[in-house]
């Protein structure tokens, strides 16, 4: 496919999504006032900073943070327990937006084997697990970072999965959440994936489209916010993992063979002001996640690939989560959730 055709398919898709998140507009709670106060009661609070325990201490230290210690360098994001919180969070945030489910897929009933590409804590590995005794489950991650404590059924392994799969027998159901960011060929993992699934299995991918937008324009008051993800959308491009992914994945899976592929895309608000209830608390957690992402985000990307300065660093780090926490800017991300079935 040339440049040109690329870029228009791009373009294509980016249209079609204002047209599908623009059917349903979120409306604002204009009484609403309370998100700085929310983020200071809760952040730093044991139900939100119990992380699982590493193993292994043989880990990179940089910028105040932890990284991984295997195939160094393949991957921006920390490891420490800090994040190993926020990746717990993430699950709880997903887990509200599929209300309640682990997935989408139509999978059977009964999986035998499943797999779970970048599984940090293992938490939705551990889940899927339980409520499925009859699958072995198989969660993967450059760290070791899981608990020893798990399902009899779920195991987990060191591996990076851009690398050549190691695995004989076929799987019925590959799952990967937020792996935008951590692909350098797209194409490639999911002509893995569907080699290694059996006729009729699925794989998901969950993802967010890293697009800060709004219903009422207000997301243009956030302009330090605009800044920070175009320079880390930037940055991770050039780093040779794009960010911005997930919006091309549903056609690359049909590219790869997949047939009955489908794409649900839901909006994540960021801070209480949404007025429907659920929304309203799943945006409570999600300022939180995304004021702690942009803490684990920033630093290795900023300072190794795009050159700024530690002070730079935590100038704009602030004056991002500012803007996350102004209740008057009413921003949500687009979450993406495709799956397709193996022939």
């Amino acid at each position: 496919m040339c440049p040109e055709e690329d870029e228009a398919g791009t373009e294509t898709r980016i249209t079609q999504l204002q047209q599908t998140l623009a059917e349903n507009p979120l409306q604002a709670d204009d009484g609403h006032r309370d998100d700085d106060s929310v983020y200071g009661s809760t952040h730093g609070s044991g139900s939100y900073q119990t992380s699982l325990a590493s193993s292994i201490l043989n880990y990179k230290y940089e910028n105040g943070r932890r990284y991984h210690a295997f195939r160094e360098g393949a991957y921006l994001m920390p490891n420490d327990e800090e994040e190993q919180s926020r990746m717990d969070l993430l699950h709880h945030i997903y887990t509200l937006a599929l209300k309640g489910e682990l997935h989408l897929a139509p999978i059977p009933k009964d999986p035998q084997r499943v797999l779970d590409l970048g599984t940090g804590t293992g938490i939705w590995a551990m889940d899927f697990a339980d409520e499925h005794p009859s699958a072995e489950v198989i969660g993967t991650d450059l760290s070791p970072i899981q608990p020893g404590w798990t399902p009899p059924n779920c195991v987990f392994e060191v591996d990076d999965f851009e690398s050549d799969w190691p695995y004989q027998r076929p799987f019925d159901f590959i799952h990967a959440r937020e792996l935008e960011g951590c692909i350098a060929d797209d194409d490639r993992l999911f002509g893995q994936a569907f080699q290694h699934l059996n006729s009729g299995g699925y794989i998901e991918l969950q993802a967010a489209y890293t697009k800060f937008l709004s219903d009422d324009d207000t997301a243009e008051k956030a302009k330090d916010v605009q800044l920070w993800c175009d320079a880390l959308v930037d940055g991770i491009a050039k780093f040779g993992k794009p960010l911005d992914g997930a919006i091309t994945w549903k056609k690359k899976l049909e590219e790869a063979g997949f047939v009955d592929v489908q794409q649900e895309v839901r909006k994540l608000p960021i801070g209480g002001w949404p007025k429907d209830p659920k929304l309203k608390e799943l945006g409570k957690y999600q300022l939180i996640q995304q004021i702690q992402g942009a803490e684990s985000y920033t630093p290795a990307v900023f300072s190794r690939v795009l050159g700024w300065t530690d002070e730079e660093i935590q100038v704009l780090i602030a004056k991002v989560k500012k803007e996350f926490k102004d209740p008057t800017i009413h921003l949500y991300i687009p979450v993406y959730i495709i799956w397709g079935k193996k022939p």
